[in-house]
């Protein structure tokens, strides 16, 4: 494909406590911590191997920490803070910083354990054959990738995050605006507790799982 992409990785800095916190309940501070470090390079290691273009992580809080620095210098990626505001609000600011840089952007979360290669590589086709977006709804009522060839921010503003009712409210705004765009295959991410028992069974994600204490859900 000869459309410029570039993939954006929204995480967070690895610090116990401060990341998947839904988890510490079954697995401790220190358990969500190494699983959110197995998830983040999972989801890095596919968005590298797809070679659509420059990787970003686009950290929150104000600096990335050691080990967050640590997995972009092994891929390449360039590290960028996701800024103020809430997400909706950092989102909107990347894809159109990424647009302003004459980038299709393409951005994810890092705790996507059922993304795989076609949901970027199906993105990034969406794009190049004319649409204006394409999502991959997720499990849980919303929607884990996300590509823009435009950004309207009536997407983003006002919209109840972590909801189940988030990507079904973002194809309502998508039909008012008379928006074109793609629906990629559904995915799922690991949320909380319940979320668990299916990792036992994922072809990379399984030995995550091993000492990291009750997987059962709560």
């Amino acid at each position: 494909m000869s459309a410029s992409f570039r993939l954006q990785l929204f995480a967070r800095p690895l610090v116990a406590g401060a990341v998947k916190t839904r988890l510490v309940p079954a697995l401790g501070a220190e358990g969500a911590l190494a699983l959110y470090a197995h998830l983040l390079d999972f989801v890095v290691d596919i968005a590298a191997a797809t070679a659509l273009g420059p990787l970003e992580l686009c950290f929150a809080d104000e600096v990335p920490g050691k080990a967050l620095c640590q997995v972009a210098e092994r891929v390449g990626a360039e590290l960028v803070p996701q800024g103020t505001g809430d997400l909706g609000a950092r989102m909107a600011r990347a894809l159109k910083r990424a647009q302003g840089e004459g980038a299709r952007p393409i951005l994810l979360g890092t705790d996507l354990a059922g993304l795989r290669p076609t949901h970027l590589l199906g993105a990034a086709e969406a794009l190049a054959k004319g649409a204006a977006y394409a999502l991959a709804p997720a499990e849980d009522g919303g929607y884990g990738v996300i590509a823009a060839a435009t950004c309207d921010d009536a997407l983003f503003r006002a919209m109840p995050w972590s909801t189940e009712t988030v990507f079904a409210e973002t194809v309502r705004r998508l039909e008012t605006l008379g928006r074109a765009w793609v629906r990629l295959p559904e995915l799922f991410d690991i949320d909380g507790p319940e979320d668990l028992p299916r990792l036992r069974t994922h072809p990379q994600l399984s030995a995550a799982l091993k000492g990291l204490g009750d997987v059962s859900p709560s």
